[in-house]
């Protein structure tokens, strides 16, 4: 059978047409040459369609592939670049060293000393598809957790806590995929550090890092002050664009608030490793280098701050306080010579984490050592609140030098409440001074009734009562305006045992004597005596004096006044005679103090808190003394506070020990 008749029958099974294409003969040469498919019967339609077809799916094709490629080349480009880059080149950081802290004089009070940290180099523990070899990590982190013991566990109070090295590998990794460097554990010793190079093989990808650490040479003198550093938590590496993962950052006090200044920048490290992850010898160059972090001077000076504490320390003991602070206050620019709460903290147990029963210890102390009291700690400022009713009311002219108000022991208001003088005395006829002096309890309970408190709250918010000082440590409170407002507010919010009513005679008297919902803090009452001292500026309290950078260069810190031009000179002139004569007349209480060197001017407060005895008195009482000196160019305010500490007259001879060696050496 011809092989034309085959084909025949062959289409015709397909039922089709078939395709004969008939050459043509090239009469040149004699050869059958097919010079053109044109005469191939019935194919002509059909073969436009399948070219479409073919056309097509090429274009699919190719598409589909060119974008394939940009997606590869454009989109996953860099991420492809890394992953290459990481086979071969690790990139690290090179800490920056953080700035030292001196106290006014130049003497140090912060330092870095020397530190081994431990780091797991995950690249060890990776396959090509960057996939955890998990089986290899958890025999590690056994080794690194029997090695290690409890250490790995410490952290900073804000940081998550893991149940297991693995864990906290895997909870790393996942969240940061081209996180090299994993922190384990810091400030090792050196047993650890001898048991984890004597394993080498057995703790592959385990790196041991010579860097540094913070050490605090005045541990509970400044620890308020001071605060501390630890590890960044993954909200401060969000919150603040300087701070990367595995850097050391101000936890609280001054290393917080000025962390960005004592920080510096920290560098970064290329270096090759091979393919087990591990670096090579002579490969690592700097990519960019760190800068150090700025030096601090503080307005502190660490030989007063020392000398108060210990004071401090036995006088809470005689006492038998719960704590105490004291702040002395520069009265001519808010500059702080010193500013201790007691009990302190030592500073350094927190320095490359604390354990979690550590700082349960911390928290489930009575005395709250965690607590700054010179700013944090908010009470009733006692009858030391009488030296700002007794300016206001002047200033406004709601009494004068001759105003006359009659002490007795006691009366009854309207409501039926008593109210009486201290230790029900009667001090008889008493201009303002009188009453400073004798801190009667009628004279400005008269005032107030002859006035109006919604005049006095003006006056209290302009010497800062209820606001912030923004003195330059973190965690200050504000304290609370005894406003009609704010006792309706708290009656409506949880405090039951108020009367959501304003009482003119009752909540107004037990204000303007330093009771009631009057709320202050240590710093406040220092910062108000120093505006009535200096005539009339509120300045804003700091404990920072200037920066210095590596090379020497200085930038002295600029802080503005609070408040200035707010009140006439002549009622602070009246209620500092009225102060001077607390200490210097006869009818003052607190004559201890005259023999300490130099006038000295006071205000006592004695507040009272807790629940009533059988007599109807209360059961506990905070202390308050608060002045300055010389008196006649005056250069400091105190204040000193004792947090359940009996009767102010009970605490003046520890305050007349502060005050007779700051005088005695040179402080005036």
């Amino acid at each position: 059978m011809k092989k034309l008749d085959f084909d025949k029958k062959i289409n015709k099974k397909k039922l089709r047409k078939p395709k004969v294409c008939l050459p043509e003969m090239d009469k040149q040469n004699g050869k059958d040459v097919v010079v053109q498919m044109l005469q191939c019967e019935g194919s002509q339609g059909i073969s436009q369609w399948n070219f479409l077809y073919i056309f097509l799916l090429f274009f699919i094709l190719f598409s589909a592939l060119f974008f394939s490629l940009a997606n590869l080349q454009i989109v996953q480009g860099q991420e492809m670049v890394e992953r290459s880059q990481r086979n071969s080149i690790r990139i690290s950081s090179i800490p920056a060293y953080r700035g030292v802290i001196f106290d006014k004089n130049g003497q140090k009070v912060v330092e870095n000393v020397p530190a081994v940290n431990v780091y797991l180099n995950i690249d060890v523990f990776l396959d090509a598809q960057m996939d955890i070899d998990e089986e290899k990590l958890r025999n590690v982190s056994r080794t690194l957790e029997e090695i290690l013991g409890e250490k790995w566990k410490d952290t900073s109070e804000d940081e998550i806590s893991y149940e297991s090295i693995y864990q906290k590998v895997i909870s790393i990794y996942s969240s940061d995929p081209y996180f090299s460097n994993i922190l384990l554990a810091r400030d090792i010793d050196n047993d650890m550090a001898i048991s984890i190079k004597s394993l080498g093989e057995e703790l592959e990808g385990v790196v041991l890092e010579d860097e540094s650490k913070r050490n605090y040479l005045y541990p509970e003198q400044f620890s308020h002050i001071l605060g501390y550093v630890g590890e960044a938590s993954l909200s401060d590496v969000e919150k603040y664009e300087y701070v990367s993962n595995n850097d050391i950052v101000g936890k609280l006090g001054i290393e917080k608030y000025y962390d960005e200044i004592l920080a510096g920048k920290n560098g970064e490290l290329a270096t090759e490793v091979n393919a087990l992850g591990h670096s090579i010898t002579g490969s690592s160059y700097i990519i960019t280098p760190q800068e150090s972090g700025k030096s601090l001077y503080m307005t502190i000076d660490a030989k007063v701050q020392s000398k108060i504490y210990e004071i401090l320390k036995e006088a809470v003991k005689e006492n038998g306080a719960t704590g105490a602070a004291v702040v002395i206050e520069d009265v001519n620019n808010g500059e702080i010579l010193s500013m201790v709460s007691y009990p302190g903290y030592d500073s350094n147990e927190f320095v490359g984490g604390i354990s979690q029963e550590s700082y349960n210890q911390f928290l489930e102390d009575e005395r709250i050592p965690l607590l700054n009291r010179p700013i944090a700690a908010q009470v009733p400022p006692g009858s030391t609140f009488k030296s700002l009713v007794a300016t206001a009311a002047l200033d406004s002219g709601a009494i004068n030098t001759s105003t006359i108000y009659t002490s007795r022991r006691g009366y009854t208001f309207s409501s039926g409440a008593p109210f009486q003088e201290f230790q029900n005395n009667a001090y008889g006829r008493l201009n303002v001074i009188q009453a400073i002096a004798r801190s009667s309890n009628i004279f400005f309970c008269e005032t107030i009734r002859h006035w109006d408190i919604d005049e006095l709250v003006p006056y209290l918010r302009d010497f800062g009562i209820g606001q912030y000082t923004g003195i330059d440590i973190p965690g200050e409170m504000p304290g609370r305006l005894p406003s009609p407002e704010n006792k309706i507010y708290l009656a409506e919010h949880g405090a039951t045992w108020l009367d959501p009513i304003w009482y003119p005679e009752g909540d107004g008297c037990n204000s303007v004597i330093g009771q009631g919902i009057t709320l202050v803090t240590p710093i406040q009452m220092a910062n108000w005596i120093a505006a009535i001292a200096n005539n009339g500026t509120l300045y804003t309290p700091h404990v920072i004096e200037k920066s210095v950078d590596d090379e020497g260069n200085e930038e002295i810190l600029k802080f503005e006044p609070l408040n200035e031009d707010f009140i006439s000179p002549k009622p602070l002139e009246i209620v500092r005679k009225g102060m001077w004569s607390v200490v210097h007349s006869d009818l003052g209480s607190a004559k201890i103090l005259r023999d300490v060197g130099e006038e000295v001017a006071v205000k006592t407060g004695t507040a009272e808190f807790g629940a009533l005895n059988e007599k109807g008195e209360y059961e506990h009482t905070h202390v308050w003394i608060a002045g300055f000196y010389p008196f006649e160019d005056p250069k400091y305010s105190f204040v000193i506070f004792f947090e359940d500490g009996g009767l102010s007259f009970e605490s003046l001879p520890h305050a007349r020990t502060i005050l007779s060696w700051l005088i005695s050496s040179g402080y005036k």
